[in-house]
């Protein structure tokens, strides 16, 4: 299956409980980065997350993802929004103009890219001296329950590798992309899910079993009693984990 086509059965699962990033990410990248009539685009925007927080300011913002399911999520939160502009091309060859945005950004998406092409693409559509910024959600591995849900993801999820939400990727491709001279910062940022919406964040993820399969649902019972184990009396679950922003100039 190709990569744009993982998400396709799990938009709404991805929309209803992925969680936003750590509000220091963004201010970083409005202050440090972001000037006012800057254009951004972008890559691999799903269903928006990232996207609206820019959007919500005033930036331009080109949303550019190859899946049909996750970019109409994203036109049903965001397509009021004239700063909200939706294209449906992948990473690779986004379809924008030469050296038409000053930012590129990519939010938990880094990993699915070709680095190659990709990098190629970022020289073209940024203007000189344009910034490529991504952000990633990556869970620390300091709880007994996440130690628990990483062995349970293995015995469950066949493509299952990590609950780092592909940073073993993000980091060799950030080398392609920019070199050996990006910047990283790194912001704690604790997630907290009903039980609900955390088996809506597990079942979004590209590794669980396919949607209504028998897997799935021995899937969403194994979570579901390790979330009884280790909270019986809340609704409520909270995880370890940080939001990772790189940035830089492509080379």
């Amino acid at each position: 299956m190709a990569n744009e086509q993982l998400f396709t059965c799990r938009a709404e699962n991805y929309r209803k409980a992925r969680p936003g990033y750590a509000e220091g990410a963004i201010e970083l990248l409005l202050g440090d980065i972001l000037k006012s009539g800057y254009k951004i685009a972008d890559i691999g925007s799903g269903t928006g997350i990232f996207a609206k927080a820019l959007i919500d300011r005033g930036f331009d913002v080109y949303c550019v993802e190859p899946n049909d399911r996750m970019r109409d999520q994203a036109v049903q939160i965001l397509g009021d929004s004239p700063h909200f502009i939706p294209v449906a091309a992948a990473a690779e060859s986004t379809s924008l103009p030469e050296h038409s945005v000053e930012v590129v950004t990519a939010a938990s998406a880094l990993h699915w890219f070709d680095a190659e092409s990709f990098q190629a693409e970022c020289s073209r559509i940024l203007k000189p001296g344009g910034v490529f910024f991504a952000v990633l959600n990556c869970r620390k591995y300091t709880d007994e329950f996440t130690l628990r849900q990483h062995q349970l993801c293995l015995e469950l999820c066949p493509d299952f590798t990590s609950l780092s939400h592909g940073m073993e990727k993000t980091l060799p491709k950030l080398r392609i992309l920019l070199g050996e001279d990006f910047r990283r910062q790194e912001f704690d940022f604790p997630l907290t899910y009903t039980k609900e919406k955390f088996i809506q964040r597990s079942l979004s993820s590209s590794y669980a079993p396919e949607p209504g399969s028998a897997e799935e649902r021995k899937y969403t019972s194994a979570l579901q009693n390790l979330m009884e184990e280790f909270y019986p009396d809340s609704g409520v679950i909270t995880v370890p984990n940080v939001t990772m922003a790189f940035w830089g100039n492509p080379i």
